[in-house]
């Protein structure tokens, strides 16, 4: 059956995904076989053996695909592209496939979000995972890298909800507003949209709303979650609960019912703003910076519990953290500047830093201006030891609880507390899926899905067309 360029699996002849599970490998095809995957048929009657018709010629088979792109989406599916074909696995290991159009196609995926968009000139078509389902066809603005689509005229959007395509009523936004980021948020009950729209004197105007993500109906306002901010981020999320920051404000807000709980000052100096708030994944820890300075709060209560001097990484990325806090709920684990560090926010020491960078040292070697001194190290940073001490490996966050992280060297492998798990020598970045149980990357002309934290194999995948 074809649906508007997109061919189902379930027809004949048409391409083959092999999904091989480790605990059965798949078997060469005949020379006389189909295109289609390889099945095992029933044996005839052995009281009436005849001969078989002879096989009509078939084209050859071609090779497998190399995979283009692996992407774990919000609602746990596993998605692979090659060059002609798209294919989902469920979390369950059931796996659904369509033949992508002819021509340039673009495909839009997003770990923050379930659901497909190809792109194709002025049309789209939004497939709902896990089924690949088309839900839509027709035209509209994409929304950056992520499966939504904005009616402008219609003044809606379209997004995949907890199972179906919603269409959430944007008309409580300027008319002339973009959206610019879809994040589906307390633990994907909820959907928050950011629409930045221009103000007075150039000034950008960004509104924020709240969705649920079952009925698609509004709740009230969301977070800021902004997808290229110019100043440091300011607002974050953990479960249930969201901050956001204000002038000199920040805010502890229930995410379900999209009300305030708590309102508290925190004094910065004038001429610098809050930013960068970085929850613990229980909410009761938040550390938000002044400049380059961390503020430790306790995320209960509001208050101020610590100051750190000169957080901020000395490097290039400018007014954001890149922070994210450990499983223990206390420390900080740093990216930048040829590395990561590790903080404690209720001593206020730093573990571990790979450059002096991380510590608040300036970042390059440079000759001050006359008059003017480099910066030096805060006090008790001097003799900071490495993290990777042999300086083989760089870490790189794995997945939003930071349990898990890549090692980068010659040979990567993904690391956690007590273990490690080595990739094959030809293996591309892992991705993971959203409950952390599982790895996916490609390798080769193939997709290799691990459990997690064992590692053992839970299937290969192989893209071939006819």
């Amino acid at each position: 059956m074809r649906t508007t360029g997109l061919m189902l699996c379930c027809a004949p002849a048409l391409f083959a995904v092999g999904w091989v599970y480790a605990c059965a490998p798949s078997r060469p095809p005949s020379p006389g076989a189909s295109r289609q995957a390889v099945r095992t048929e029933a044996a005839g009657s052995p009281t009436a053996v005849r001969e078989p018709p002879p096989s009509p010629p078939v084209a050859e088979q071609q090779p497998p695909e190399p995979p283009d792109r692996v992407q774990f989406l919000a609602d746990g599916t596993l998605v692979v592209t090659s060059k002609h074909f798209l294919s989902a696995r469920t979390p369950r290991g059931e796996s659904k496939h369509v033949e992508l159009p002819e021509g340039e196609v673009n495909v839009v995926a997003s770990p923050e979000l379930a659901g497909v968009i190809l792109a194709r000139a002025e049309r789209l078509t939004f497939l709902t995972t896990p089924d690949l389902v088309v839900a839509y066809q027709g035209p509209g603005t994409l929304v950056s890298d992520r499966p939504a689509i904005h009616l402008e005229k219609e003044r809606a959007v379209l997004v995949q909800g907890s199972s179906s395509l919603l269409r959430l009523d944007a008309s409580r936004v300027p008319a002339d507003a973009r959206l610019e980021t879809v994040v589906a948020v307390a633990d994907g009950k909820r959907l928050s949209l950011t629409f930045v729209s221009d103000g007075p004197n150039d000034v950008e105007v960004v509104t924020a709303l709240l969705f649920d993500a079952q009925r698609g109906t509004a709740v009230g306002p969301g977070l800021p979650l902004r997808l290229y901010p110019t100043t440091a981020p300011r607002a974050a999320y953990t479960h249930d609960l969201g901050f956001t920051l204000g002038k000199a404000e920040v805010v502890r807000w229930d995410l379900l019912t999209a009300t305030a709980q708590l309102r508290a000052k925190v004094r910065c100096a004038p001429d610098l703003e809050l930013g960068n708030p970085t929850p613990n994944s229980t909410g009761d820890l938040l550390l938000v910076t002044c400049g380059d300075e961390g503020i430790v709060l306790n995320g209960k209560t509001l208050k101020t519990q610590r100051r750190i001097p000169r957080i901020l990484p000395g490097c290039d990325q400018g007014p954001m953290l890149a922070g994210s806090v450990l499983p223990d709920g206390k420390t900080l684990f740093l990216e930048g500047c040829g590395g990561v560090a590790k903080l404690d926010l209720r001593s206020g020491k730093y573990g571990c830093a790979d450059s002096p960078g991380l510590l608040g040292a300036p970042y390059l070697d440079f000759s001050p201006s006359p008059g003017h001194s480099l910066p030096r190290l805060p006090k008790g940073r001097e003799k900071v030891r490495a993290c990777s001490p042999d300086g083989a490996a760089q870490l790189a966050p794995l997945g939003h609880s930071s349990r898990y992280h890549v090692a980068l060297a010659e040979r990567m492998s993904v690391v956690y507390d007590g273990g490690k798990i080595e990739l094959e020598a030809d293996s591309q970045m892992p991705v993971i899926s959203p409950d952390e149980a599982s790895i996916a990357y490609a390798r080769g002309d193939r997709v290799v899905v691990r459990a997690l934290p064992a590692g053992g194999v839970q299937a290969e995948i192989r893209m071939s067309g006819p």
